[in-house]
């Protein structure tokens, strides 16, 4: 009788409906905390439902476990650790709700709670409409549109900021591009500065990232069926899904700690009037290298004083977006080779046996990637020394000063954004250079946009095929597929056209400007590097707006759109006689 009872009061619909209840009134809770500046009433009316909202979560989780318990399902150790802390808020602050400055805890958790509420959510069940290409790119708009609405509250703005600024601060936060027609500085409050933080961390690893990492600790169970989306928008294995979720969460948040505390260290402590200033400057660049942002809260990024002769922070900068550019899977692969070669070489030091061969542990992306990067480092950071040695290069003072600042620049193009020297005084080659750079951009998994290594490497692999009269590509002991080769060959194309659009469009919305700045801020914008001529903050509304729609086709891609938008066509049984075309 009392199981009956028991089962009859945590009904899934009553648990549902008060799970929704809070959740609503969390969201409400948020925007009046985050968005509005209230008296001295207000804060403690404010402080009374965060911690009533605790108490509520609390409550609901409670349920939750209870009902899991009643079907025999697994119970999530996260989940018990979770409702430990919720306990623990209730029992430590049960007296100082009144107090506005003491209940940020408590709209933390229940942030969190979000969160976690928002991981139980199916990632689609109509493989038609909610295919994992559609997906990714539905999560990147709701996420831009929350963005720009959190821009426009009177609480994270220093002063007004109009519906386009907001929108293209969203949009260029979420795509990690970095331009800005507004003075993040200035122009946006702590808060503000916190929010595109956050955009920008969601934006760098995907939206999909975050919530399949809470799914696989607090969600109760994992269907087939998300299991089988998260492998394809992770792009791994369905065995691996869930393991390499975790280690990006856990590798990207030990990069960026690691990075924050040398930042720290390297900037002078007396150009911040706090220790909380410094320290908010240190993440908030480590966030931002690494994820390839470019963002910066100083006006004239890291050009300013005196930043631009701190070369120290040049390096640690530099290899933190080189870190982010590299993709999570080349990374993993590349460690995994490392561990045991090392492991090995230990062994054989301490028991005398010869070390175990590993045959193929490093796959062909990776070779690719690697030996790619190394050689657009090596060009960008010669090209800049050849060609700006006595331009920009001439006001640092000795070849280790000019060679670090040659290297952030040669590698900055590669969608990190950061500028040590002023893009407007750079020499034309020096500029053809960086369009380049930009244009191929970071590799495949990364943080990073453009067309990515792996792209230019099999374009440039078959040009040489080609000419040799191969009909296939090898490389490494390995033939690439033809699969690979046609979305190479798409995605070339599909952005030349593209950026031809976005220059043409563009140049006409804005007669006066010149045509190389445009092409400049276009493929800036479309390989969501964020460098600029000096432009963005000269561009009228219907430009920006315009530049909102490159960099969004740049981030998610303009083959991944089309995928998602037409139907796949299923492997037929028949095929057409050959015949071949005249090409040149």
């Amino acid at each position: 009788m009392k199981r009956s009872l028991l089962r009859t009061v945590l009904r899934k619909e009553m648990v549902g409906l008060a799970r929704v209840t809070v959740l609503v009134l969390t969201v409400f809770l948020f925007l009046l905390e985050f968005g509005y500046r209230s008296d001295a009433a207000t804060g403690i009316l404010l402080g009374s439902l965060s911690y009533g909202l605790v108490i509520g979560a609390v409550l609901v989780t409670i349920g939750s476990l209870a009902r899991a318990a009643l079907r025999e399902d697994t119970v999530r150790k996260a989940e018990l650790v979770w409702l430990a802390l919720g306990i623990g808020l209730i029992v430590v602050h049960p007296l100082d709700f009144w107090d506005r400055s003491q209940h940020w805890p408590h709209v933390l958790f229940l942030l969190g709670f979000f969160f976690i509420e928002l991981s139980r959510l199916e990632l689609g069940r109509n493989s038609t409409l909610f295919n994992p290409a559609l997906l990714f790119t539905v999560s990147f708009v709701i996420i831009i549109a929350i963005g720009a609405a959190l821009f426009l509250l009177p609480n994270a703005s220093t002063r007004p900021i109009s519906l386009v600024d907001a929108v293209f601060t969203s949009t260029s936060a979420v795509c990690v591009t970095g331009l800005s027609t507004i003075d993040v500085g200035k122009d946006l409050t702590l808060s503000g500065q916190w929010v595109l933080l956050l955009l920008i961390q969601l934006g760098g690893l995907g939206v999909m990232t975050f919530t399949s990492f809470f799914a696989f600790f607090f969600k109760g169970r994992t269907s087939l069926e998300e299991q089988l989306r998260i492998r394809d928008i992770a792009n791994t294995s369905l065995v691996n899904a869930k393991t390499f979720i975790v280690q990006v969460i856990l590798f990207t948040l030990a990069v960026e700690i690691v990075g924050a505390g040398l930042i720290f260290y390297l900037v002078p402590a007396e150009v911040f009037p706090s220790v909380g200033k410094r320290m908010f400057f240190a993440i908030f660049h480590s966030v931002s290298a690494f994820n390839n942002a470019g963002f910066s809260t100083q006006t004239l990024g890291m050009y300013e004083l005196p930043f631009r002769f701190n070369y120290s922070l040049m390096w640690v900068l530099a290899f933190l977006f080189i870190f982010g550019g590299l993709g999570f899977g080349i990374i993993f692969n590349f460690s995994r080779y490392v561990r045991l070669w090392v492991s090995g070489r230990v062994k054989r030091l301490i028991t005398g046996i010869p070390c175990e061969r590993h045959p193929r542990v490093v796959n062909l992306s990776t070779r690719l990637v690697l030996k790619v990067t190394a050689l657009l480092i090596v060009v960008g950071t010669v090209a800049v020394m050849v060609f700006e040695w006595n331009n920009t290069l001439a006001e640092h003072q000795g070849w280790w000063a000019r060679l670090s600042v040659a290297f952030f620049t040669g590698v900055t193009p590669r969608t990190a954004g950061f500028n040590v020297v002023d893009y407007g005084a750079l020499t034309v080659p020096t500029l053809m250079i960086t369009l380049l750079l930009m244009y191929i951009g970071a590799s495949p998994g990364s943080t990073g946009g453009g067309i990515k290594t792996t792209t230019f490497a099999v374009a440039t692999l078959n040009i040489f095929s080609t000419a040799r009269g191969r009909r296939r590509i090898e490389f490494s002991g390995r033939e690439i597929s033809n699969l690979s080769i046609r979305r190479a060959f798409a995605t070339i194309v599909l952005s030349l056209v593209f950026l031809g659009l976005s220059i043409t469009t563009i140049a006409s919305l804005e007669p006066g400007r010149g045509l190389l700045p445009i092409a400049f801020e276009c493929f800036s914008a479309f390989s969501t590097v964020g460098l600029s001529m000096n432009l963005t903050g000269q561009l009228g509304d219907p430009a920006r707006i315009a530049l909102v729609v490159v960099m969004f086709v740049g981030r998610v891609s303009a083959l991944t759109l089309l995928v998602g938008v037409l139907r796949q066509v299923q492997t037929t049984s028949y095929r057409y006689p050959k015949e071949d075309i005249l090409i040149n």
